[in-house]
Order: C-alpha cells, then sequence, then structure tokens
C-alpha cells in the first residue's frame, strides 16, 4: 500500500513540474522593400587597345613581337579601336608564284560597342595595290588572313563571329568580311587577333604571282570598315 501511494506521488511532481516549463512565442516575420536605382548612356570617349595576348591588360607598345600602331582614336558608341599592320619580310625575287607568312606575330583589330542596344555590327577589308613609291607594283598579289579568334577581357555579351578565312585581292575594290556581330552579340570591348604558332605568322600571308615581283620596298593599303549593321 505505501509502495503505490509512493509511486502516485512522484507522477505527481513530475506532472507538475513540467507544467511549470515557460512557453515563448515568436513574432511572424517583417518584410519591406527598397529600390536599387542606375541609368546609363551611350559611351562616346576613345577606347584603349587592349593587349591581344591577354585582353584584361592594356596594350604593351615596348613588345618587340608586336610593333605597335597608334590607335585609330576612333570616338563614338560604336568605334574601330585599333587595326594592325602587317609586314612579311624580304626575300629574294622568284620566277614562280610564291606564299609568304607573316613576321607580324600579334596582329589584331579591336572594336567597342558602347550603344547598349545589341543591334549588332561588321568589319569588312579591302586592300589596294602595291606601290614601290612610283608605280603600281605585285600585280596580282593576295592577302590573306585565317583562323582568326574573337577574343574579349571584360565583356558578358556573346562573341562575335570571326570569319575563318578572309582573301583580299589586292585590288582596291574586292570587299570581304572579317567579323560580324548579330542581335545582342559583340557588345563591350572585343578583338579578333591572328595569333603566331611559330617563328613566323601562317595564319596571315600573302601570294605573290611569278613576275611579278621587283626589287625595292612594296607597300599596300588595308582599309578596314565598322559598319553599324550584322552584314551578311
Amino acid at each position: 500500500m505505501k509502495k503505490t501511494t509512493a509511486l502516485l506521488a512522484g507522477l505527481g511532481t513530475t506532472v507538475l513540474v513540467t507544467s511549470l516549463v515557460p512557453v515563448t512565442s515568436f513574432a511572424a516575420d517583417k518584410t519591406a522593400e527598397s529600390n536599387a536605382n542606375i541609368s546609363f548612356i551611350a559611351g562616346t570617349g576613345p577606347v584603349a587597345p587592349v593587349d591581344p595576348l591577354n585582353p584584361t591588360d592594356p596594350l604593351d607598345t615596348e613588345d618587340k613581337d608586336n610593333p605597335t600602331d597608334l590607335p585609330t582614336g576612333d570616338t563614338g558608341a560604336l568605334t574601330l579601336d585599333y587595326v594592325s599592320s602587317i609586314n612579311f619580310g624580304s626575300h629574294e625575287v622568284s620566277s614562280k608564284s610564291e606564299v609568304y607568312s607573316s613576321t607580324s606575330k600579334k596582329p589584331f583589330i579591336q572594336v567597342s560597342d558602347r550603344r547598349g542596344t545589341g543591334a549588332g555590327w561588321s568589319v569588312s577589308a579591302t586592300a589596294s595595290q602595291f606601290t614601290d613609291g612610283t608605280n603600281n607594283s605585285l600585280r596580282g598579289a593576295k592577302i590573306t588572313f585565317q583562323n582568326g579568334e574573337a577574343v574579349t577581357g571584360s565583356s558578358t555579351s556573346v562573341a562575335p563571329t570571326s570569319q575563318q578565312k578572309v582573301e583580299l585581292p589586292t585590288d582596291g575594290s574586292t570587299s570581304a568580311a572579317v567579323m560580324k556581330a548579330t542581335a545582342n552579340q559583340g557588345m563591350g570591348t572585343w578583338i579578333n587577333r591572328w595569333m603566331a604558332t611559330g617563328t613566323t605568322n601562317e595564319k596571315v600571308s600573302i601570294e605573290v604571282p611569278g613576275g611579278s615581283a621587283t626589287v625595292g620596298d612594296h607597300q599596300a593599303k588595308i582599309t578596314w570598315k565598322l559598319t553599324d549593321a550584322p552584314g551578311v
């Protein structure tokens, strides 16, 4: 009988202690909203050329492997910032047609699209006749750019298309597509580069027909044209 009473008393004590534990209540979460605002206008000033090997860096004008030209100084929202001159070295006159690789190891062009519209653009090129300073020369010569690569150091937009074979007859009139950005491509700063993989650059070459080479220095002008439309 005593055992039964003691058990009941113990149970009663346990219930009493449990009933004294405080109950905590939590308030419902509260939220509010604020705004983050920013606006942009189209870019206007010139864009400095970047390094063709590491386009996050500025162009190294002291690079002996890449004698540099001056920036174009082009201004506005869509700009052609830089175009490289191309050298093909010195060779003996040949009686047959010859193809000579460029000695320029890091030639490139640079385009910046700061319109903020994603409207697209295109680059084409023509090459004039060669001249020896007095007369037109190297008649029938053709310059070829192959395996170009479109790269950027900062843009997150889709890359433009680099034409993989650009043939420029040196006639002053034939235009060839070089690079193309369709809608929402090529925004920001992009370069199209033809980087050498050896002592000469086989990605840029000139074909000189037999019998057209004469002793002396010869020069042609390559005209690069940036158009504010994707082209074809």
